[in-house]
């Protein structure tokens, strides 16, 4: 009740503030000094997002590049070569009353808004209401505080999409591929926790995606038979991740598979793309981790309800290594169930697994 409360509020101060002080489409600048990035939602649109990054990096190269990440998830764009600095973006008045002092102090002369939680809308407005360049596509309600509200008609791909935001602000032309760096130290530091086994060849199984989209996980039964069959097919070491919410399913499988390596719940973002960088292949469903293999040019084998469509997700790039299995059931319902997934039979994974492995040899 109270957080309705606050939002209606919000928007309503929003609204009035935007008919006193309204947001004028001055002219946006060719070389900006610096530049303000939003881009505060989960793993998978902040990789999104990473393509419209370099964009803008490129069409201004004497600016100074600031994006703003939630502060749990900055993993992201502190592994892009393209970011000049990372500043954290918290819910609380106090985190966002921080970033408006410094930022009204040193003024960004390009604002650039993709995709965010609503409360960044009216920081970016006043942080510089007339610069403000937004991604109307994920969000329309707070349109009216942008000076330039951009909304992309023409394609629906998760990458192209902020990419196109971002080149109406300025930005170069580049292809539309996730960006993720690696860096040399992580790759000594994973060497070294897992000296027993890292460098056996591997492969990475995510074990699920967050609590919300539930329905978009592969039945755990369905895990265990696949990894029965890969143990007896292939010598690889068979590697399980997930965060703290997918801990149970895990658990699960090793139970019923204990010469698998649990490491779900275990690793940080950053050692889970280390991991991926060195895997001969992940299978998983559509996470952000799925998007984190691509990022890293993993091989992967990815499995989507039919509510999602894979050719709004995967690479673009002809050289990206993958094989999306898409969900197709004659009768769709909604709302979608934890069931639907077991569409997508052992047998067509099993196929598209021993197909990758091959190709990678």
């Amino acid at each position: 009740m109270w957080n309705r409360f606050v939002e209606i509020a919000t928007f309503r101060t929003c609204k009035l503030l935007a008919r006193l002080f309204p947001p004028q489409p001055k002219p946006l600048p060719r070389q900006a000094r610096l530049i303000l990035v939003f881009s505060t939602t989960g793993l998978g649109d902040g990789l999104f997002d990473s393509a419209a990054i370099r964009s803008l990096k490129l069409g201004h190269p004497a600016a100074k590049l600031i994006v703003c990440a939630h502060r749990t998830r900055q993993a992201v764009a502190l592994h892009n070569p393209c970011v000049d600095e990372v500043v954290p973006f918290g819910k609380s008045p106090f985190r966002q009353l921080r970033l408006l002092w410094r930022f009204r102090r040193d003024r960004p002369d390009l604002v650039v808004v993709l995709h965010v939680n609503e409360e960044v809308y009216p920081l970016a407005y006043w942080i510089n209401r007339d610069a403000v360049v937004t991604f109307t596509n994920s969000n329309e309600r707070y349109a009216f505080l942008s000076a330039h509200p951009v909304k992309v008609e023409d394609t629906q791909h998760a990458v192209v999409l902020p990419l196109k935001v971002a080149q109406y602000a300025g930005g170069s032309a580049v292809a539309p591929r996730m960006i993720y760096e690696v860096k040399v130290d992580e790759l000594a530091a994973i060497r070294a926790r897992f000296a027993d086994w890292i460098d056996h060849a591997y492969v990475v199984f995510q074990t699920g995606g967050g609590k919300t989209l539930f329905w978009r996980d592969w039945p755990v039964e369905h895990y265990v038979t696949l990894i029965r069959w890969f143990s007896d097919h292939f010598a690889h070491k068979v590697i399980l991740t997930g965060g703290v919410e997918n801990l149970e399913r895990a658990n699960a499988m090793e139970r019923s598979c204990p010469e698998v390596i649990n490491l779900a719940g275990k690793t940080t973002l950053a050692e889970t793309a280390t991991l991926l960088h060195l895997a001969k292949m992940l299978l998983t469903t559509d996470t952000g981790v799925m998007h984190l293999g691509f990022a890293v040019d993993c091989p992967v084998v990815c499995l989507f309800h039919d509510l999602c469509p894979a050719k709004d997700y995967c690479p673009l790039d002809k050289s990206a290594r993958y094989v999306a299995l898409q969900l197709k059931r004659s009768h769709p319902q909604q709302p979608p169930s934890a069931r639907d997934m077991a569409g997508i039979s052992c047998d067509e994974v099993k196929s598209a697994i021993a197909g990758m492995l091959e190709c990678s040899r």
